[in-house]
């Protein structure tokens, strides 16, 4: 393990140390278990996002699947190089 030293407010310090009575676990695993569920959390939000992501970007302005490619909209205004 990696050893971290954080500054808390005052009443969660508090809250953690009644915690910590109430489960009989450490302060210490108590932190490190809000830390997984936060990343836990934002794990699956990222997901979430990733697939909502995806699927708009692969349904045009009718909900049908786009047969075009941006790059395709503007072949004709480009010249080429």
């Amino acid at each position: 393990m990696i050893r971290k030293q954080i500054f808390i407010p005052r009443d969660q310090d508090e809250a953690l140390k009644r915690l910590s009575q109430r489960t009989g676990k450490s302060e210490g695993a108590l932190v490190r278990d809000a830390i997984a569920l936060r990343l836990q959390q934002e794990d699956a939000i990222s997901r979430k996002w990733q697939e909502l992501l995806r699927e708009w970007a692969s349904r045009s302005v009718d909900n049908q699947p786009r047969t075009w490619r941006r790059d395709d909209l503007y072949s004709d205004r480009v010249s080429p190089k």
